[in-house]
């Protein structure tokens, strides 16, 4: 397992995610539900696949990350976790590990502090609050999404049919867009909850009772 130390990120990229992303600096509080909007609502015009993009330089990493990052702030974890790091485990490329340590350096949830971690083998999870998988690790995602089911782990990926393989949220590539799609299911196995204003803009909730809340 290696530990990822955050390095400076470019003023320029830094700048124009909390610009148009809603990306804050230090303490982050939850925002009102129209701020929420407003993020998911931007943040997707930032990927690459569309014109808008090429003008900003962000790459899909760069956005992947960024929602990597918003995911912790809309998501309660049991009693006892996170401790005092919100430790975001990755299993991808390390173009994807590099975006990721440039979004979240000197960032903190509510007090908490943020530290990037790579794992290669389902036994580096012990620490993980959240774990993204990227198709680089798509050999291992049977392995990994085992060793984590059940415990409080968010997991996370843009491999194509990941909530049917028990993951909890997917990002997907809609209209050259980034979005995303939840599975309640396994998140609450895992005494994981998201936020109200989190689930109003995933493109589908799976495991949604009647009432609207998880199963």
């Amino acid at each position: 397992m290696v530990v990822v130390k955050t390095m400076p990120p470019p003023a320029n990229l830094r700048t124009r995610f909390r610009a148009s992303a809603g990306v804050r600096k230090r303490h982050v509080s939850r925002p009102a539900s129209c701020a929420v909007f407003v993020w998911f609502i931007l943040a997707p015009v930032l990927s690459p696949l569309n014109a808008g993009a090429q003008s900003t330089g962000a790459s899909q990493y760069d956005v992947e990350a960024v929602y990597l990052y918003n995911f912790a702030k809309f998501v309660r974890w049991p009693a006892g976790s996170p401790g005092a790091t919100v430790n975001i485990c990755v299993a991808a490329q390390r173009a994807f590990v590099d975006s990721l340590t440039r979004v979240v350096s000197g960032e903190l949830i509510d007090t908490r502090s943020i530290t990037v971690r790579t794992i290669q083998r389902p036994e580096d999870e012990t620490p993980c609050n959240i774990l993204f998988i990227d198709d680089s690790a798509k050999q291992r995602l049977g392995g990994l999404l085992s060793s984590a089911s059940g415990k409080p782990i968010l997991t996370v990926s843009d491999i194509p049919g990941f909530l049917d393989h028990g993951g909890m949220i997917q990002l997907l590539q809609i209209d050259n867009r980034v979005r995303f799609s939840v599975d309640l299911r396994p998140a609450a196995r895992s005494e994981i909850a998201f936020s109200s204003e989190l689930l109003k803009v995933a493109v589908t909730v799976k495991g949604q009772s009647a009432g609207g809340g998880a199963p």
